[in-house]
C-alpha cells in the first residue's frame, strides 16, 4: 500500500447492521469468523473526506490470504474508482466485523419468492411459510405471508411482493433452515417461544393463486 495518508477507513459492519437492521445486512459473526485462505469477502471502504459530488465510499472484494490473530489479511480483487492509497492486488488487513458480504453458493438464492406486501412494508416477520411446485424457471415455489391475510387480500396482486430468496433471507435469517429443504414442498409457521420455524407435518397447501 502507498506510502501517503491512507484516505480511507474499513466500515464497522455489525455496527451499521445494528443501526440500520433492515437495511444493511451483515452475515453472522459465526461465519464471519470462520473464513479461509482463499474465500473471498466483501468490504466497504468508506472515503474520510468524500468530494461533495463523489461517491462516499466503495464496496469491494478481497481474497483471503492469510489469517492473523485479530481477523484477516486479504488481497484487493477489484479496482478501485474513487479510492487512491489502495490499489488492486494489494494487501487490505481487516477484522471479522468489517465482512459486510460473502459470496453465497446456491442456486436458490438467484431464485423469487411470492411475499406478503404487508410484510415487506410494515417489517413484520412471516408467519406462515410454504413451499409448493413452482411453475416458472424463476420462481422457487416459496411464499411468504404473515398468516392472517384473506382469500381478498390474497387475490389482488397488489398486495404481494415477487422478492429473491436472498434478500427475504437476509431480513428474517431464522428461514435459513426452511429454504434448507427445498425443493421439497411443505409448510412452517412461525413458533415465538421457540423463536424458529415449526414445519407442520401434515399440512400440504394447494395452490392459492399465487403462482406467477
Amino acid at each position: 500500500m502507498s506510502c501517503e495518508t491512507v484516505d480511507y477507513v474499513l466500515a464497522d459492519g455489525e455496527e451499521l447492521h445494528r443501526r440500520n437492521p433492515r437495511s444493511f445486512f451483515s452475515p453472522s459473526r459465526s461465519l464471519r469468523d470462520s473464513l479461509h485462505v482463499g474465500d473471498l469477502a466483501k468490504l466497504l471502504f468508506t472515503i474520510i473526506d468524500p468530494p461533495e459530488a463523489g461517491p462516499s465510499g466503495e464496496r469491494m472484494w478481497v481474497e483471503i490470504t492469510e489469517r492473523t490473530p485479530t481477523g484477516y489479511v486479504g488481497v484487493l480483487i477489484n479496482r478501485p474508482a474513487a479510492i487512491t492509497t489502495v490499489h488492486q492486488g494489494e494487501p487490505v488487513h481487516f477484522g471479522p466485523e468489517n465482512v459486510i458480504s460473502v459470496p453465497e453458493r446456491w442456486q436458490l438464492m438467484e431464485k423469487k419468492i411470492f411475499v406478503s406486501r404487508r410484510s415487506h412494508e410494515r417489517d413484520v416477520r412471516p408467519r406462515y411459510v410454504y413451499r409448493e411446485d413452482p411453475d416458472r424457471e424463476r420462481d422457487s415455489g416459496w411464499r411468504a405471508l404473515i398468516g392472517d391475510e384473506s382469500d381478498e387480500e390474497l387475490d389482488n396482486p397488489h398486495n404481494i411482493l415477487l422478492q429473491p430468496v436472498g434478500f427475504l433471507l437476509d431480513r428474517w435469517p431464522e428461514l435459513r433452515p426452511v429454504f434448507h429443504t427445498d425443493p421439497q414442498n411443505g409448510a412452517w409457521t412461525w413458533d415465538e417461544p421457540a423463536r424458529r420455524y415449526i414445519r407442520d407435518p401434515s399440512e400440504r397447501p394447494d395452490s392459492d393463486g399465487l403462482s406467477g
